[in-house]
């Protein structure tokens, strides 16, 4: 029968052997699930303005950053991030969707599904952050169809069904 000292040591090893594991799928699993070491990051910003409906051109750049860099801090704040630049429910509220849709070099389209935003009338900025996660992989040109709807009420009746679309380029090299 182990003594109590025994039993400690055992312990003692086991909790080391799970931090190892541990801290070894942290180093391991970005890498391994990115396919590589660095990964190519599109990130798209545009802007639209509720009432009037009216949207910004999509600025895109296009970089390289390590599997770690995408995986802990872009992947983990979420493909498409809104900020409110002048936003007021005193002049009425809006429901906003907008819908992503990804053309690869190859032509094959991807939805990249939609997010709905609820909120006051004004002035919103949006930033996309495509990679491994939504197909951009190979070497190419792809192409981001952005379509924007909204629903405008003032005073809970409803003013108007608005629509747009912004689309934007960019080459992975």
């Amino acid at each position: 029968m182990p003594t109590s000292a025994a039993k400690k040591a055992q312990r003692k090893g086991l909790l080391v052997l799970l931090v190892i594991v541990g801290v070894a799928a942290v180093l391991v699993a970005p890498p391994a699930l990115a396919g590589g070491f660095t990964v190519p990051v599109a990130k798209v910003v545009f802007g639209e303005r509720t009432g009037s409906l009216v949207a910004t051109s999509a600025n895109t750049t296009v970089q390289a950053m390590t599997a770690y860099e995408y995986d802990f801090s872009v992947r983990a704040g979420g493909m498409l991030r809104t900020s409110d630049t002048s936003v007021s429910s005193s002049n009425g509220n809006t429901t906003i969707t907008i819908d992503l849709k990804l053309t690869n070099p190859s032509g094959q389209t991807t939805d990249l599904g939609s997010t709905k935003i609820n909120g006051g009338i004004g002035t919103r900025t949006h930033t996309a952050y495509l990679s491994i996660d939504q197909g951009v992989r190979v070497s190419g040109s792809y192409v981001l169809n952005v379509d924007i709807t909204a629903s405008v009420t003032v005073g809970g009746i409803l003013q108007a069904n608005l629509s747009t679309a912004v689309s934007t380029s960019f080459t992975i090299s």
